[in-house]
């Protein structure tokens, strides 16, 4: 643990030299306000073998998601941005949206609401800090800590205070107090299981220190101090997810030849309780990532590994999970035994291509294991194709398909430890 505190006293102390002792720079120049819009329809099809209530019916789900916002740009350094969420379903609802009541549907998370997505002010400061109160978008990193959850139609945000500073250049600190954690079911959920929360009461802390000030180089120490609460069902759900996460990550990408580039990627993490946690935790995560990329095409092979002490698993609450493990969203809570996976992902992008702004295509294989024993969890396929025709509307197709494998029991048998999944989607954005 010694190590731990060490970095953890690195982060604040290096927090605090760089805003109190940044030389002061003139103050941003005013902007001019602007309208928002981010307009989604989605048609998302999911056949999910462990939905045991589903007695083999597919999830079909056809959804329209409009954010419509104003931001008033800046005034003396001053800001202010809000923004509305409105989901309808359209046809037949022949999905468990997790508010809907179609208990007897696999689960498309995208029920229908009108809500506040955001609303927030900030203040530019002369420090080259910004300060931002309110309910506010944060994602560290890859956000596999803390994300937006940006692919379901409802976004993750958070009420809180955070203070970003790039005074020194290449350095970047970043500090978040969360309240509460807005979470993608809607606050107004009349049917909430207890993974399925409306939101999170919390007492959070969350550092992040990022340096670009090397060629090809990104390195980022970051600490969560979590302290999660909820009310409704198993109000012990949240609290067992209160925990102290203190990590190390760096990227690179150097050139080994004209256009040819080599990606090396490594990241450790280690994990105990906070706060209320009624647990003991001890668990650590790392990856490490090669890859190639090369005219628009990269490569990339890794491997992840998140421990279990069979009581629980590393855990992620806040992350976009959706981004990590496969698209099939197998394995957005680590098991208790912990998992790891191998994987290989290729993707292509060409830009301006057959008079469109881009087309872009990806393909993605998994292996995944438990951790603490070894044995096969299955493995997954997600393929990929986007095409953005301009800056503004982008068609988009994706699948991803699970195949699961069996896990030893007690008694020497086998029972399946994940079922297969398959989801489709069809997508058509436009954002303004």
């Amino acid at each position: 643990m010694t190590g731990f505190i060490t970095i953890r006293n690195c982060v604040l102390a290096s927090t605090a030299a760089a805003v109190l002792l940044a030389p002061a720079a003139p103050a941003a120049e005013d902007t001019e306000g602007k309208w928002l819009a981010d307009l989604r329809l989605r048609y998302e099809t999911v056949d999910d073998a462990n939905c045991t209530a589903c007695a083999g019916r597919d999830a079909t789900a056809f959804t329209l998601r409009a954010r419509l916002g104003y931001d008033t740009g800046t005034w003396q350094g001053f800001g202010g941005l809000i923004e509305i969420d409105q989901i309808w379903s359209l046809g037949d609802e022949e999905y468990n949206s997790t508010r809907n009541g179609q208990m007897l549907y696999p689960v498309v998370a995208d029920p229908e609401l009108t809500q506040l997505n955001r609303l927030q002010i900030s203040y530019t400061g002369s420090f080259d800090t910004v300060f931002t109160l309110g309910r506010q978008r944060l994602a560290f990193g890859n956000q596999r800590f803390i994300g937006n959850v940006g692919w379901r139609q409802h976004e993750q945000t958070f009420d809180a205070f955070s203070i970003v500073n790039a005074s020194v250049e290449g350095l970047t600190l970043t500090y978040a107090y969360i309240a509460r954690v807005n979470r993608i079911f809607g606050d107004d959920n009349p049917v909430p299981t207890s993974g399925q929360a409306p939101h999170f009461d919390s007492h959070s802390h969350v550092f992040d220190v990022a340096y670009t000030g090397w060629k090809g180089v990104k390195l980022e120490a970051y600490g969560l101090m979590l302290d999660l609460a909820q009310t409704g069902p198993s109000p012990l759900t949240a609290a067992r997810l209160s925990t102290s996460t203190w990590g190390l990550r760096a990227e690179g990408k150097f050139e080994a030849s004209p256009g040819l580039n080599v990606l090396l990627n490594a990241e450790y993490a280690h994990q105990n309780e906070y706060a209320d946690n009624p647990l003991t935790i001890d668990l650590s995560y790392w990856l490490a990532e090669a890859g190639l990329s090369w005219k628009g095409a990269t490569l990339l092979a890794g491997y992840q590994s998140l421990e279990g002490d069979g009581t629980v698993g590393f855990s992620t609450p806040l992350a976009t999970g959706h981004a990590f493990n496969g698209w099939a969203d197998i394995f957005l809570t680590t098991p208790t035994n912990g998992l790891d996976a191998a994987y290989v992902k290729l993707a292509y992008a060409v830009p301006d291509a057959f008079g469109l702004k881009s087309v872009g295509g990806a393909l993605n294989y998994y292996d995944f294991e438990m951790q603490r024993t070894g044995v096969s969890l299955g493995s997954e396929v997600d393929v990929q194709l986007e095409v953005a025709i301009d800056k503004q509307f982008t068609v988009l197709l994706k699948y991803a398909g699970y195949r699961g494998d069996g896990a030893l029991t007690g008694a020497g048998g086998w029972t399946p430890a994940a079922r297969d999944k398959t989801v489709a989607w069809a997508v058509v954005s436009f954002k303004y």
